[in-house]
C-alpha cells in the first residue's frame, strides 16, 4: 500500500485526531462565497478554480476557524508586529475599504473532529458589526502561507538592515537532516546543510542560507524565488506541532513543474508523519494530477451559484481553467478508459465535432449534464456513464443536479433522460467488462500479444484486487508500456466486440448530427 492509500484509510480514524470535516456559508457569505458547503474527504486537499471564484477567501476563512492559546507560537505572517497573536483573526485577511460590503449577517458553520471532545462538533461564527469570541473556537495550531512568501528578501530594507549588518546578533539553527534531505531532493543540488537565521529585531521572518558540499554558501538575498519557497515550506511544515492545519495559497508559485512534482511528494511524507491537514489552492495541472481523487475539489460558477465538484478529473478541472470552447457536442464520461473506448469507437468525422471530457465519477457525469441543462450557453451535452450506474442513482442525482426550478420530475425525466444519458455495456466498470471479454475470447487475447504464455496468463492467472490496475498488469506481462497496452486492449475490444457498442454509437453520433442548431 502506498502513502496515498494509507492516508485515505487513516483519515476517518483517531490517527488524525484533529480534522476539519466541512465548512458552510449562509446566504450572506463572504466576498461572494455564499450558500455553499465544502467537505474535506482527505488529509491533503487541492482546490482548483478560476481567478476570483473564492479559493483564497475559503483558505483565509479556514485560517480563522481555530484558536491557539500558546503565546510562544508565531503563525506565518509577512509582518514585523510584536503584538501579533498566536492565531489568525479576521482582520488579518478581511479588510474593508470605505463603501465596501462588510458582510454583516454572515454565518459560517463548520464541522470538525477534536480529540479533546472525542466527537465531531459543529460551530457557527456570526458577524454583527465585527467578528469576536476567538477564545471559544476549537484549539488547533494553524499556519497560512499566502503569496507574500515568494517576495524576495532584498526588496525589504528592514531585512537588509538587520541581516546584512555585521553588528546585528543572530541566532542560527540548522534544518534537521530529514528536512535537509527533502530540500536537497527537490532542488537537486549538493546541499551540505541549510541554516535558519533569526534576529530579535524581526519577529516573523527568518533568513535561510544554503551550504553546498563545495563550500559555497548563499542566503535568501541571493536565492531564486523557488529555492526560498521550498526551504520556507519544508522548514515550517516540518516544525509544526502534530495535528496542525496548514493552508497554502497557489502552491506552485515560483516552482517549475519538476519541482512541483517533487515537492508534493515530500508534502505527503510530512503530512503522514505529522498527522497534518493540508489544504492548498492551485492552477497547476501537475499538482492536481499528483493528488488522489479524494483530495481534489473544483469550484465552478456557471451562473451566480458557486458549485463544488468533488473528485473531478484533471481534464475537467483544467478545461474549466483554460476556457476551452465547446464543440457541437460535449460528451462527459467517467475516466480515461471510457474516453479511450469512445474515441476508438467513433469515426474521425464525429470525433472532430465533439469534445470528450472525463470527469472522475458517475455523480460528476450527472452533475455536468445539469450544468449545461441549466445554462444553454455551455452548449449541447450528453453523458455516458459506466455500466454500474443504477436507475436509483440516476433519478436521485437528476433531482439534485439537473431538475430546474418549477419543473416536475415525473413530467420531464422520462423525456430528457434518454436524450441526456447512456451507459457503456455491462453492469460494471469498463475494465471489468474488458476482462470478461478477454477471458471469453482467445482471438481477442492474441490480438494483444500472440503468445501461449499470455493466453495462459489471461485464462488462468490474472487476478485483480483493483480493476484500475488492469492495463498495468497486462503491460508488465507483455513487456510494453502501460499506455501501449491500453491502446492494444481497447483496439481489440472494439474490433471483436464492437457490436455491443452500437447503442453508444447511435447515441453520440445521432446527437452530434441532430443538435447542431438545437437545444434540449
Amino acid at each position: 500500500m502506498g502513502i496515498r492509500e494509507d492516508l485515505a484509510k487513516k483519515w476517518e480514524t483517531p490517527y488524525f485526531q484533529q480534522r476539519l470535516k466541512s465548512i458552510a456559508f449562509n446566504e450572506v457569505g463572504l466576498r461572494g462565497v455564499k450558500n455553499t458547503n465544502i467537505e474535506f474527504h482527505y488529509p491533503i486537499t487541492a482546490i482548483a478554480g478560476t481567478n476570483g471564484i473564492g479559493k483564497t477567501t475559503i483558505l483565509q476563512l479556514i485560517a480563522c476557524l481555530y484558536h491557539n492559546s500558546d503565546k510562544s507560537y508565531k503563525p506565518y505572517r509577512f509582518s514585523n508586529s510584536r503584538e501579533a497573536k498566536p492565531y489568525y483573526t479576521f482582520t488579518d485577511f478581511f479588510i474593508h475599504f470605505k463603501g465596501e460590503d462588510k458582510s454583516e449577517g454572515s454565518e459560517i458553520s463548520y464541522e470538525f473532529y477534536n480529540s479533546k471532545k472525542k466527537r465531531q462538533k459543529t460551530h457557527t461564527l456570526k458577524k454583527a458589526s465585527r467578528w469576536s469570541s476567538y477564545d471559544r473556537r476549537p484549539e488547533r495550531t494553524t499556519d497560512f502561507y499566502g503569496v507574500s512568501r515568494v517576495l524576495p528578501a532584498n526588496e525589504f530594507n528592514m531585512f537588509k538592515n538587520t541581516f546584512a549588518s555585521m553588528q546585528s546578533p543572530l541566532t542560527t539553527e540548522s534544518l534537521s537532516s530529514k528536512s535537509t534531505e527533502m530540500v536537497r531532493n527537490i532542488l537537486n543540488k549538493p546541499l551540505e546543510s541549510v541554516d535558519v537565521n533569526s534576529s530579535e529585531k524581526i519577529i516573523n521572518f527568518k533568513l535561510n542560507s544554503i551550504n553546498l558540499n563545495n563550500g559555497l554558501s548563499y542566503s535568501n538575498f541571493n536565492m531564486g524565488a523557488g529555492e526560498e519557497v521550498i526551504i520556507s515550506l519544508i522548514s515550517r511544515l516540518s516544525e509544526l506541532p502534530d495535528y496542525s492545519i496548514a493552508l497554502i495559497e497557489e502552491l506552485e508559485l515560483g516552482l517549475h513543474p519538476k519541482a512541483q512534482k517533487t515537492l508534493i511528494e515530500k508534502l505527503f511524507e510530512i503530512v503522514y508523519v505529522k498527522k497534518l491537514q493540508l489544504i492548498f489552492t492551485t492552477h497547476s495541472p501537475f499538482l492536481f494530477d499528483a493528488m488522489p481523487k479524494e483530495g481534489r475539489i473544483l469550484l465552478r460558477k456557471p451562473k451566480d451559484t458557486l458549485e463544488v465538484i468533488y473528485e473531478p478529473s484533471s481534464s475537467l478541472a483544467f478545461s474549466e481553467l483554460t476556457g476551452d470552447t465547446v464543440k457541437e457536442l460535449t460528451v462527459y464520461v467517467e475516466d480515461k478508459v471510457a474516453k479511450a473506448i469512445l474515441e476508438t469507437l467513433l469515426s474521425s468525422s464525429i470525433r472532430k465535432r465533439i469534445s470528450i471530457v472525463e470527469v472522475g465519477s458517475k455523480e460528476n457525469v450527472v452533475r455536468m449534464v445539469g450544468a449545461h441543462y441549466r445554462n444553454n450557453l455551455l452548449g449541447n451535452v450528453v453523458a455516458i456513464a459506466d455500466g454500474d450506474l443504477t436507475d436509483k442513482e440516476l433519478t436521485n442525482w437528476y433531482n439534485k443536479y439537473v431538475l430546474k426550478e418549477g419543473e416536475r420530475f415525473d413530467e420531464v425525466f422520462p423525456i430528457n433522460a434518454p436524450k441526456m444519458f447512456s451507459k457503456f455495456p455491462g453492469d460494471n466498470a469498463p475494465e471489468k467488462f474488458i476482462l470478461e471479454k478477454l477471458k471469453s475470447s482467445e482471438e481477442y487475447v492474441r490480438s494483444i500479444d500472440d503468445s501461449d504464455e499470455f493466453c495462459s496468463f489471461i485464462a488462468n492467472e490474472i487476478a485483480l484486487d483493483d480493476h484500475h490496475n488492469l492495463f498495468r498488469v497486462i503491460a508488465i506481462e507483455i513487456g510494453v508500456g502501460e499506455e501501449l497496452a491500453k491502446v492494444r486492449v481497447v483496439d481489440g475490444l472494439v474490433r471483436f466486440f464492437g457490436g455491443e457498442f452500437e447503442g453508444i454509437l447511435e447515441f453520440v453520433g445521432g446527437r452530434a448530427t441532430r443538435w447542431i442548431n438545437s437545444r434540449f
